[in-house]
């Protein structure tokens, strides 16, 4: 009896002495992940929707995303393969997953696509799909079914929630230790497609009914924090309390908006319940992502009803066990989107991006700028090693033989493509910045055609002044009418004593008290006292090159040209 006493206390202590991946709030709007007690960046990229399919693609893909210096994946499981026949579980294609995840020192950020993908009930199992009577489809306009499973339907969420369930329950007896699953996305892209929201006779009798108390007791608490944009739809304020009761209609207004304020509730109280069962059984961080509101379209013309940046008061206060709304972007304006994802109560995650060399810059930006906690292109295992070249394919090395491999290095004259090297420099600035996210002492820019100049001014009173770096004009290129983004993250290590990260950028310096262009008697000037090329390992710098001389315009300029990445270490000094 005593031996079995002592092997579950130690049992017990054993498991406490693994704490769970967890997400850590900087302030409201800074969060990052912790892993194996150690924070991290999500530096990170997103497989593909069928690229983790076959123990096949799996083995080749993560190869790769080791190889362009990825610490963390972004990987679905789909209902249809865990559960192919009603009742009987397979995990045979997520622990190819945590195989060889753990082989290519990835962290795997897991994708359930469930009842829903884009929208679609596409990758639900056959026999859901052919169950329409137990199962039943959400309705466009005239009752007609569509492809895209009921948010109100007991079965439908019971079928989801068992499936998710026996995940969360497999990566907790079979991934506590190693912690290779670090967050788990809900769904995909939730939302109704073609119509604002599902016209159902049982949908349409709820929103004709009164609103749920819970949402509006949360408006009445919230009213001075809503989002503007649901502030402003509100036609009753402060609604409840006395109020009696009143319908979506009444609340808001009877148009398409509601009907997509409608169906966000729905959506958010269904992936609450799923979010909610699976934290139960092993409590991951928990995010959703978004199809975005762009070009003008309405409610339908893009997925309606996801979490989308002006109905995040509807998530928040309908799926508490939701962490961060993601934002998936492949439109242009990329500063926009990010700020409208980037809020007081949303860290800044980007799960999914159009896969393009831009990147390189936009990661910069974002985990500099922004405080990101990760920035994932999607379909990264398309993305090439090397520099293209007009005759180079294939495009990755996935088909390339190590002799190919090389001859592609060499014949190219660069090491890495654009998202690999910007990728090698946070990796190893990694430790620095997340100390200093959420704190004045990081800051980014991002450059392109449209802008080619920003301004920093960091706590030592000094401005930055960052150029495009073909604004000097003797780069190749400066001469042409486009010119490509360029990106800089500014860390500052103590007293005017800084790091520049990035790509693309000239940086100049004068007193932040002083006209930039016009000098006074008695104006404090700026000079270089140091400037060198480093790498970082472990926290320590390690000097590649002095830069004194035309490197830095004799100390005119800190200077990293387009097409060149770098981490510079410069120290400033004041002189009049």
């Amino acid at each position: 009896m005593k031996r079995l006493f002592i092997t579950a206390i130690a049992s017990i202590f054993s498991l406490l002495a693994f704490s769970q991946p967890r997400l850590e709030h900087r302030d409201n709007s800074t969060a990052r992940i912790v892993a194996n007690d150690k924070p991290m960046l999500m530096i990170g990229g997103e497989l593909g929707n069928s690229s983790a399919s076959t123990p096949e693609d799996v083995k080749r893909t993560f190869a790769h995303l080791h190889k362009l210096g990825l610490n963390t994946v972004l990987a679905p499981v789909s209902w249809e393969l865990i559960e192919p026949v009603e009742g009987q579980f397979d995990m045979s294609s997520l622990d190819v997953i945590l195989t060889e995840a753990r082989r290519n020192e990835l962290k795997v950020v897991l994708l359930w696509f469930g009842a829903w993908k884009n929208s679609m009930s596409c990758y639900a199992p056959e026999w859901f799909k052919r169950d329409t009577k137990r199962f039943p489809r959400a309705h466009a306009l005239e009752g007609k079914p569509v492809e895209e499973a009921s948010s109100l339907s007991k079965n439908v969420l019971e079928a989801d929630k068992r499936a998710f369930c026996r995940i969360m329950q497999h990566l907790r007896d079979n991934d506590r230790t190693e912690q290779t699953v670090i967050m788990v996305q809900v769904e995909n892209e939730i939302g109704m497609i073609d119509v604002p929201r599902d016209y159902s006779a049982d949908a349409t009798k709820l929103y004709q009914s009164a609103v749920p108390q819970q949402l509006t007791n949360y408006l009445r608490k919230n009213q001075s924090t809503l989002h503007p944009y649901l502030k402003n739809k509100l036609k009753i304020t402060p609604p409840g309390e006395g109020k009696g009761e009143v319908s979506w209609p009444q609340l808001f207004g009877d148009d398409i908006y509601t009907e997509e304020i409608f169906q966000t509730w729905t959506y958010a109280v269904y992936v609450e319940q799923i979010a909610q069962a699976g934290r139960a059984i092993y409590n991951l961080p928990m995010y959703v992502n978004v199809a975005l509101n762009s070009r003008d379209r309405k409610p339908g013309q893009y997925p309606s009803g996801g979490p989308l940046a002006h109905l995040i008061d509807l998530w928040h206060c309908g799926a508490p066990s939701i962490d961060v709304l993601g934002v998936d972007i492949y439109d242009k304006g990329i500063k926009s989107w990010l700020s409208k994802y980037h809020l007081q109560n949303n860290p800044l995650f980007v799960p999914e991006i159009r896969l393009e060399d831009k990147d390189a810059m936009y990661a910069l930006y974002a985990f500099g700028h922004h405080g990101a906690m990760g920035f994932c292109p999607f379909s990264i295992e398309d993305y090439p090693l090397y520099p293209k070249t007009k005759n180079q394919k294939p495009e990755t090395d996935l088909d390339l033989s190590q002799d190919d491999q090389l001859n592609a290095f060499s014949s190219q004259g660069q090491s890495q493509s654009p998202l690999r090297a910007s990728y090698q420099l946070l990796r190893q600035a990694e430790p620095l910045i997340l100390e200093r996210q959420g704190t004045k002492d990081i800051d980014a820019v991002l450059l392109d055609n449209e802008q080619r100049e920003a301004e920093i001014v960091t706590p030592d009173g000094i401005r930055l002044t960052i150029k495009h770096s073909y604004s000097l004009g003797w780069e190749p290129g400066a001469k042409d009418a486009e010119w490509p983004e360029a990106a800089c993250i500014i860390l500052r290590l103590g007293k005017e004593d800084y790091l520049a990260i990035g790509s693309g950028v000239v940086i100049t310096y004068t007193d932040a008290k002083a006209d930039k262009n016009t000098w006074k008697k008695g104006d404090t000037r700026i000079g270089l006292a140091k400037c060198e090329s480093v790498s970082i390992s472990e926290g320590n710098m390690h000097i590649n090159r002095h830069l004194s001389g035309d490197q830095t315009h004799q100390g005119r300029h800190v200077r990293i040209p387009v097409g060149q990445f770098d981490i510079q270490h410069f120290r400033l000094y004041r002189y009049k």
